[in-house]
């Protein structure tokens, strides 16, 4: 019985201790990154997930996504873009890059995306692409996507 109650203790304990350690010292470590552009028009219609380390990359991706030529300034000495483009949604749609963690040897982007509500109110909808690119600290390790699954985001009425 004493024995029970100690294994019990001892489980316990290490609950509690692992609910106080840092979240960087249980699963990781958040790395800081900055929003380049979001939101509901890409010229990309398909799901794709992208790691830009180089300006013609660079170049090459956001003409495909705006359709413009000028890209907005990303120094790739020091910077590296990551991308996520959720494709084309018939419904009002969202997507965000929820937080990038380094994980060992590398970097996993946690994002959301899918429709948002209300959309019942029988109007028409125009197809919706939505994106997020961002830029973080250049870092030359594999890079890894996930996608959080959450149910549909409610927007408020206007």
């Amino acid at each position: 019985m004493t024995r029970g109650l100690h294994t019990r203790l001892l489980i316990c304990i290490g609950i509690v201790a692992g609910a106080l350690l840092p979240v960087s010292a249980q699963s990781g470590t958040d790395v800081p990154f900055v929003t380049i552009a979001a939101g509901t028009v890409s010229g990309i219609r398909h799901l794709v997930h992208v790691i830009i380390r180089d300006q013609p990359a660079w170049e090459s991706l956001w003409r495909r996504h705006s359709g413009s030529m000028v890209a907005p300034p990303v120094d790739f000495s020091h910077s590296m873009a990551i991308a996520v483009f959720a494709g084309e949604f018939t419904e009002p749609a969202a997507l965000t890059i929820v937080r990038i963690r380094r994980e060992g040897n590398r970097l996993v982007v946690l994002y959301r995306s899918g429709p948002t509500r209300p959309a019942l109110d029988g109007a028409s909808t125009v197809p919706v692409t939505p994106f997020h690119i961002v830029r973080t600290a250049r870092a030359m390790l594999t890079v890894t996507f996930s996608e959080i699954n959450t149910p549909p985001v409610v927007v408020p009425p206007p």
